[in-house]
């Protein structure tokens, strides 16, 4: 009897851990995941001509783009114009209303995203319904202008401006006297981010030193005597889109270093430590290697000396 109630014990906790997984689950869900358009049961395809009429400005343009020129074998299906993205035109036709078609003034970011999604669907935007930016109500009409003959990809403005338009913390610190030299054109902000989504935080790797050590490679190891820090994550200490101190150090020395490290003090049989007269200067004067060093240290225990 005592075992017949344990295992009935164990199925009812088995049986509430699954529904509670399954709980958890649904509403772990966003909105980027299906969201669903506006139905238009009653319309059909009436052809791009019917839109012209009325809209000569934007098909002026529409007509120069790739959007326009997609071929029978490029997506099949989809060569509609218009009607590709917008749906089934007939009633708008009639009615002139905006409900009457797949108006994007009147979609959720995630929704006029999943028109994008019906022909973009591999790389880069595998990614896109776990993008920090749907999940945040941006979609890709956001910088894209599929209307209008703008830069590559139909951006209307270019890398890092379409970025800083949003991000102007993000501007303000690539205006410190440390940056990346994003402002001179040696980089953009897609040299680290994955602007379509990523499964780290949009950066194009999963490990966030490895997007480090693609150009400072020289600090990548592994090495004898090595730094946590350096290990873990090089924003413990660098904060890589600008900051006052130099080479993008969150702090100046030897601030930076006296919040994880206590420093040298008194010692009650030899005196003061001789660095003592440098402490409020540069630690890397002594212990310059801050990334590794392969080098023996004369620190007990190993250090980061020369």
């Amino acid at each position: 009897m005592v075992k017949q109630h344990v295992n009935i014990g164990i199925i009812l906790f088995v049986f509430f851990v699954c529904a509670a997984c399954l709980h958890g689950c649904r509403h772990f869900s966003y909105e980027g995941q299906h969201p669903e358009l506006p139905a238009l049961p009653e319309a059909f395809f009436v052809g791009t001509d019917s839109c012209i009429p009325c809209h000569d400005d934007v098909y002026r343009h529409y007509k120069q783009t790739v959007h326009a020129q997609l071929q029978s074998d490029e997506v099949k299906g989809m060569q509609r114009g218009c009607e590709t993205c917008h749906g089934p035109g007939s009633m708008h036709v009639q009615t002139k209303r905006t409900g009457d078609i797949i108006s994007f003034s009147h979609l959720t970011a995630a929704q006029s995203s999943a028109v994008c999604l019906q022909c973009h669907r591999g790389d880069p935007v595998m990614d896109w319904r776990a993008n920090r930016h749907v999940m945040s109500g941006v979609g890709c009409n956001e910088c894209h202008k599929s209307h209008k003959i703008t830069a590559p990809k139909m951006v209307y403005r270019g890398d890092p401006e379409i970025c800083f338009s949003c991000h102007e913390e993000k501007r303000a610190q690539h205006l410190l006297p440390s940056h990346h030299p994003v402002k001179e054109g040696k980089m953009r902000c897609s040299s680290c981010h994955n602007n379509h989504g990523s499964e780290n935080n949009n950066l194009k790797k999963l490990n966030r030193n490895d997007i480090c050590f693609e150009c400072h490679a020289e600090y990548q190891g592994p090495f004898v005597y090595e730094h946590v820090p350096v290990i873990e994550d090089c924003t413990i200490c660098h904060d890589p889109h600008g900051t006052i101190a130099d080479n993008l150090l969150r702090q100046n020395e030897p601030f930076l270093c006296l919040r994880c490290h206590k420093g040298h003090r008194p010692n009650p049989k030899t005196g003061n430590h001789p660095s003592m007269a440098s402490l409020m200067t540069s630690c890397v004067q002594c212990h310059a290697q801050i990334h590794g060093s392969d080098l023996p240290s004369q620190v007990k225990g190993g250090g980061l000396t020369r």
